[in-house]
Parts: C-alpha cells; structure tokens; sequence
C-alpha cells in the first residue's frame, strides 16, 4: 500500500465525515470511496471475505456502496465478488442483520465447496486494491483539499 498517497487525503475524509456525524452518504463521492474501500480492504486483508461480514459496518451501509466504490477505482473483480457474495444471503438487506449473517456464515463454514468459499478464494487473489486506491486519490486530489 502506498500510504504517502493515502495517508494525509484519508485523514482529511475521517474529519469530513466526523463533521457530518458519520454520515458517509453526507460525504463527496471521492471522499465516500475512499474511506469504503480503505475499511472494507483492510478487513479482507486481514481475515478474508468472511471477515467483511462478520460485523456490522457504523450505520450499516448496503453492501452496493462498497461495491459501487470498489468500481470506481477500477477493482472490478473485487466488486464483482463482493456483490455476488452480499447476494447469497438468503435474507433481504444482509448488512442489517449481524446475528443472522453470522448463522450463515457459520453453515457456510461447514459446506467448503459452497459458493462463497469460491467468492473468497478470488476476492483473496486481487492484490491491485491498494495501488488502484492510491491512484484515484491522487487522480482526484481536489476533492481531499483542505
């Protein structure tokens, strides 16, 4: 990860998204992208696709804004495996319901040929997120200006 690119502009989206009460829908598209990616990625790194589904996000933002910000840096098939797994859920708006993401995971760890597994095997294998993040950070520096 490039964090000189990242580090000063991400600092400046968290006290724009404090001052709008955590509000993220409140923020610029740019600033949106790049405090969803930088969340959701730092969870997949560490502990895979299930991990990003484990807990809730702060306000519980549909899983279509992480996959709509991985898009727009380029990481399409990273969106793609995020959108395919938020759709296995067999329940409506999944990023609401923690307890009953986490009684499907937990089935979903019991069957290793299911669908999922095949979605997290892929999400694991794009190493490009970081590098694409830096480069629409500094492709669109205006929006992180003080």
């Amino acid at each position: 990860m490039n964090t000189s690119a990242l580090g000063e502009p991400y600092n400046r989206a968290l006290v724009r998204l404090q001052a709008a009460g955590g509000d993220l829908q409140a923020l610029p598209v740019e600033l949106q992208t790049l405090l969803l990616v930088e969340s959701a990625q730092g969870i997949i790194d560490n502990g895979g696709l299930e991990y990003f589904y484990e807990a809730d996000f702060p306000n519980n933002p549909p899983y279509a804004l992480f996959v709509a910000a991985y898009r727009r840096i380029g990481a399409s098939a990273v969106a793609d495996c995020l959108e395919a797994s938020s759709l296995l859920f067999p329940f409506d708006e999944p990023q609401y319901f923690e307890p009953l993401r986490q009684l499907w995971l937990e089935k979903f760890r019991a069957e290793p040929g299911h669908a999922f597994a095949r979605l997290a095997r892929e999400i694991g294998e794009d190493a490009t997120v970081w590098d694409r993040l830096a480069e629409y950070v500094r492709s669109h520096r205006a929006a992180f200006s003080p």
